[in-house]
Formats: C-alpha cells, sequence, structure tokens
C-alpha cells in the first residue's frame, strides 16, 4: 500500500465507527483526490474532525451523565495522586487539604444523588440484565487487593527506584487505573440501560459535581503554592510519586484534576438540552 493510502486509512480509522459507515468511502476518497500526504494542514483538520465527531457521538442522547462518570473516575485517580504528594507533607496547608477532601466527599455524593434515580429503577426490575454490572467494581476492587499484595511481596526490602519496587508500583497503578475504567463502564452502562424516568433533580446535582470538582482542583492548586513558599526544599525535592520530582506529580494531578472538572462542566451543562 502507498503512503497516501496509508495515511488515509489511518486518517478515516480516527473517526467513530458509525460515522465511518456513513461517510468513510467518500471522505477516504476526497482525501486521496486531494493528495493529503502534502497537506499537513488539512491531516491536522481531519484530525481535529475526528475529535469533533468523537464529542458529538460521547454527549449524544442521554450519554451527558455517562460522561461525568467517566469524569468522576479520572477526578478519583487524581485524588488519589494528590494523596499520595500529601504524605510527605502532612503538617502543611492544612486547610486547603481539609478543603479539598470535603469539596471532593460534596462531588462525589451529589453524584450518588444523581444517579439515584436509575438506582430505583434497577431495584425495581426495569433491567435485570443490569443487575451484572455491579459485580465489576466488587470484582475489579478484589482482583487490586491481590495485586496490592502481590506487590508488597516484590518490593519488600528494596529501594524506591530499584527495579522490583518500580515494578510493583506499575502493578498498583495499572491495575488500579483499570479497576477505575471498568467501574465506571459498568456505571454508564447501567445508567444507559437503566435511564432515569425524570430527570428534573438531575442537573442541579451535575453542576453541584461540577462546583465540587472546581473547587478541589483550585485547592489542589493553591496547595502546591503554599508548599513552594512553606517548604521551599520539599517543593524542590524529590518529594513527588515514586520519588521523584515534586513539580511535575503536581502539576499532572492539577491537570488530571482540571480535565475531569472541565468534561462534568460541560457534560452537567448539556444534560438539560439532551433532556427536552
Amino acid at each position: 500500500m502507498s503512503g497516501d493510502g496509508r495515511l488515509v486509512r489511518a486518517l478515516v480509522a480516527c473517526y467513530p465507527a458509525d460515522w465511518r459507515r456513513r461517510y468513510g468511502d467518500e471522505y477516504a476518497q476526497l482525501l486521496c483526490d486531494l493528495r493529503v500526504r502534502r497537506r499537513p494542514l488539512m491531516v491536522v483538520n481531519s484530525l481535529r474532525g475526528a475529535a469533533r465527531a468523537h464529542g458529538g457521538v460521547f454527549m449524544a442522547g442521554n450519554s451527558p451523565f455517562t460522561v461525568v462518570v467517566w469524569a468522576a473516575g479520572l477526578f478519583t485517580l487524581g485524588g488519589i495522586g494528590f494523596a499520595k504528594l500529601a504524605e510527605d507533607f502532612s503538617g502543611d496547608a492544612i486547610g486547603l487539604y481539609v478543603l479539598l477532601v470535603v469539596a471532593s466527599g460534596v462531588a462525589l455524593s451529589a453524584l450518588a444523588a444523581a444517579a439515584m434515580p436509575s438506582a430505583v429503577g434497577l431495584l425495581r426490575g426495569r433491567d435485570k440484565g443490569a443487575w451484572k454490572y455491579l459485580a465489576v467494581p466488587i470484582v475489579g476492587c478484589a482482583i487490586w487487593y491481590g495485586v496490592l499484595r502481590l506487590a508488597l511481596a516484590i518490593s519488600d526490602g528494596h529501594g524506591v527506584h530499584t527495579a522490583p519496587n518500580v515494578t510493583a508500583f506499575l502493578l498498583i497503578a495499572v491495575t488500579g487505573v483499570a479497576v477505575l475504567a471498568t467501574t465506571a463502564w459498568a456505571a454508564a452502562t447501567v445508567l444507559r440501560r437503566v435511564p432515569a424516568q425524570s430527570s428534573r433533580f438531575r442537573p442541579p446535582a451535575l453542576m453541584t459535581v461540577a462546583v465540587g470538582m472546581g473547587v478541589a482542583t483550585v485547592a489542589a492548586l493553591i496547595w502546591g503554592l503554599r508548599i513552594r513558599s512553606l517548604n521551599p526544599a520539599g517543593f524542590r525535592g524529590d518529594h513527588g510519586i515514586l520519588a521523584t520530582p515534586f513539580v511535575p506529580s503536581w502539576i499532572a494531578v492539577v491537570v488530571a484534576l482540571a480535565a475531569a472538572t472541565g468534561l462534568a462542566a460541560v457534560a452537567g451543562r448539556r444534560r438539560p438540552v439532551a433532556a427536552r
């Protein structure tokens, strides 16, 4: 296959499956006719179009609530990273730490409240097949605990940056991300299969989720800046995740929290439109 053909296939593959079935052949022919390989700007525009197409699918119909579920998964991941960072600064900026914990609790409680109508529908047997998805987080947590015990055995007696300790950390991290992702997928699947009969309460609950996440994100940002002024040596030291430099770990945590907040805010604003 020529370079043009491979590039065209790669660009078309970036679009959602439904879009490819409807427009894929015509779009591929257009890219070939325009000699896309010689037009870098067209490649960029094609990738931007793919991102917009995925966004349209992701936000369509009743799915905005499931976007918030995925945002909560990302937010939880960022929160775990923040908790790991804060272990070495337990006496510094404690007020901001408490604010972040409280705001996170409000956000996750609001998410649970927004899901309550679907939970009631599930209990009433509106979709008996959806019950199996509730086993996903239980099984996932059991697997993660087993991996945690294995990782502790692997890293026992080894230094921070040794191969056994890094391997153990990667086992815990990868398994934890997988558990969060599968739990979010299971929750989103249940919410799609058992939609709420009335969604009047859901928009303000989702907005509360976004506000709580936003407050927690700002608290994490200011917390890092306070650490800079209260503990300059720690801020510039190797107090990050897995004894790495603190600053990149802190920035990564804030970016993850901010991305989750942005997803939740956009989905929360779109929900009333989708519900009409």
